[in-house]
């Protein structure tokens, strides 16, 4: 069994990324629970109703920590106060000697301070680390690369703010002109526009692996990152594309291009179904996902959900919820 929840984060536009997974341990045939960051610090206490309401426990047996952005991290404070969190997963700017701001290490403090002070063990393990016999497996990044990205957080600030400040200004620019067409309009992706901050390639990437099924964890990674982990997944004979994607950073043009979807998902088919991907935005985020990434993924086969304001599911197995329908995929987008 294997149940896979996108968490709605954001009222308008703003986004963030709160994920729930319920499966069956193979090495004991026990249910846990495990949660993917905790969107903003209001978003913990609805994460905890959900864990209680659907997968009907007070335990989450492992939570993850992507990166420290605001939008990831601080609804998992609340998390940990409401529930029962045994293990948390997070990698520590300061343990490497990065305590300022800049890579956000008094807040990731906070967090472990938090957790310990409610009896959860903190993990920060990298790429190899394995939990429930096998099943979750971190797949990136490495410590070595983890070390360069903070020395980039810190050595390139300014440039990475100035990044942040091109983003929305791109997004605020393009928000009128994204529109739903009836048929496939051509690939236009050509790269990843520059590509993402160091902080956000700094994600955790998980990939799990239950009863035959498997499903691809990105946080706000991009592309040096994506393939990093690619190819440990590869020498770990885990080079099939995977059944379920989580489309990184809200479908950003920045974290994506068409060679390494090409390796994550398989190579164009067009409106053939090879799997499910699902994507965080927020219910007025118009700009997200972007047109041509939410096209590219569909053209290998991925059609594409978005949350927008609604708790979205994909499960195999799982309990049946009535209230829950079934979500149209994105159409076509005007690139």
């Amino acid at each position: 069994m294997i149940d896979i929840d996108f968490l709605w984060v954001g009222e308008k536009q703003k986004t963030g990324d709160a994920i729930t997974c319920q499966f069956t341990d193979p090495s004991t045939g026990q249910d846990v629970v495990v949660v993917i960051d905790g969107g903003f610090r209001d978003d913990g206490e609805r994460i905890a109703s959900h864990v209680r309401r659907y997968y009907g426990t007070d335990r989450v047996d492992l939570a993850i920590c992507t990166h420290p952005d605001d939008d990831h991290i601080r609804g998992l404070f609340g998390l940990i106060e409401e529930l029962d969190v045994s293990r948390l997963l997070i990698h520590r700017p300061s343990h490497f000697g990065y305590t300022g701001d800049d890579v956000k290490a008094p807040l990731v403090d906070d967090l472990i301070a938090t957790a310990r002070a409610w009896g959860t063990t903190v993990d920060h393990g990298f790429t190899g680390t394995t939990y429930f016999g096998g099943a979750l497996t971190i797949a990136g990044p490495s410590e070595s690369y983890y070390q360069q990205l903070l020395d980039e957080q810190v050595h390139y600030g300014s440039l990475t703010a100035s990044i942040g400040r091109a983003f929305s200004k791109a997004a605020s620019s393009v928000m009128e002109v994204i529109r739903s067409l009836g048929s496939d309009p051509g690939e236009t992706m050509t790269d990843d526009n520059g590509g993402t901050t160091p902080r956000n390639n700094s994600s955790i990437i998980t990939d799990l692996s239950v009863d035959g099924y498997r499903a691809l964890f990105t946080g706000d990674a991009g592309v040096p990152a994506l393939n990093q982990a690619a190819d440990y997944l590869d020498l770990m004979g885990k080079s099939t594309a995977p059944d379920f994607f989580d489309v990184p950073h809200h479908g950003s043009r920045h974290n994506l291009d068409p060679q390494t979807l090409d390796r994550l998902l398989g190579p164009i088919v067009g409106d053939a179904e090879m799997g499910s991907a699902f994507v965080s935005v927020g219910k007025e985020a118009d700009d997200h996902p972007r047109p041509e990434v939410a096209n590219a993924i569909r053209r290998r086969g991925y059609p594409v959900r978005a949350t927008r304001g609604q708790n979205i599911r994909w499960n195999r197995g799982g309990a049946y919820r009535p209230e829950y329908g079934p979500i149209g995929a994105i159409d076509w987008l005007a690139e």
